[in-house]
């Protein structure tokens, strides 16, 4: 297949451009930063001009676009909630049009974030009710997604994952901290099912390849809290010394506004892969190889 992977720079278009380039075409667009990966054609691409994202993919004749690209700074989208829409939704509608005008699949990488997180365990049915402007963003981009291709499919996650320097992402930064002796409190009740980004590489390009469209929920076997996910982080990276506090959820001043349990039923995408979804602490042990440089080349979901 051709596939082109919007924001291929970004903490998940990286990891699909190495999962996709070794066995298909692979093109992948960056807005402001580049980065060489074996196999894959790099381009820039800003998706909120129309007549940009027409002529790159005119020329590339793509059978599948991975929409990856998104501004994903909560706290940025709720200071630029402007910026946030034009981004993740309205370049969504661009992209998923031009998409349209080409015959191809979208394939939209959304958030668990279009839900409130009063209950968790959120199923595809369940109503969205974002909580903040990044939410909210990402649930219109979906809407036009589904307007705008009529061969698309949505999936809903939350991703970990290591950023390309000299970006920092959330492990980095908790794997920094932890081996520096700080210590750190996590909130015991605030509950997620966060996949590893490289195995949800494999997972969107084996959907890909099945030309499956919808919307599907994927995420981690196991639903932890953001102290359980630490605590793990601590085990399988042998943070012998690190110290991690308990703490009930609250919001933080400052901040966008957060939900509280955002965890996701998988039971649809499981159904139609028949794949047993990874856990978090599997998702971590990956994590830890392919940040020494000891993984395997291939990962099996099983």
């Amino acid at each position: 297949m051709r596939i082109v992977i919007t924001g291929g720079s970004g903490m998940l278009g990286h990891r699909l451009m190495r999962r996709a380039a070794s066995r298909h075409d692979v093109w992948c667009t960056f807005h402001t930063h580049p980065v060489k990966i074996a196999g894959c054609s790099m381009m820039p691409l800003d998706v909120t001009k129309e007549a940009e994202v027409r002529a790159r993919l005119n020329e590339i004749q793509p059978d599948v676009v991975l929409h990856t690209a998104a501004l994903t700074d909560v706290d940025e989208c709720e200071k630029n909630p402007a910026r946030a829409k034009n981004i993740n939704s309205h370049g969504t509608a661009i992209t998923a049009k031009v998409t349209e005008e080409l015959g191809a699949q979208l394939v939209y990488i959304s958030t668990d974030y279009v839900f409130d997180g009063a209950k968790g365990g959120y199923k595809e049915d369940d109503v969205p009710n974002p909580v903040n402007h990044y939410g909210a963003s990402k649930l219109l981009g979906e809407e036009f997604a589904r307007q705008q291709c009529s061969r698309g499919l949505i999936v809903r996650t939350t991703i970990f994952g290591r950023k390309i320097p000299p970006q920092v992402g959330m492990v980095e930064s908790m794997v920094s901290a932890l081996r520096s002796g700080k210590s750190m409190t996590r909130f015991v009740d605030q509950y997620f099912t966060p996949l590893y980004t490289d195995l949800l590489s494999e997972l969107l390009l084996c959907l890909a390849e099945r030309q499956i469209n919808g919307r599907y929920h994927v995420g981690s076997l196991d639903k932890v809290s953001r102290y359980e996910f630490s605590r793990q982080v601590i085990d399988v990276f042998a943070l012998t010394r690190a110290e991690i506090r308990q703490g009930p959820f609250h919001q933080i001043d400052g901040l966008a506004q957060r939900p509280k349990d955002t965890s996701l039923n998988c039971d649809a995408i499981t159904g139609i892969l028949g794949v047993q979804l990874p856990t978090v602490k599997e998702g971590l042990v990956h994590l830890e190889r392919d940040w020494h440089g000891t993984a395997e080349d291939s990962v099996v979901i099983q």
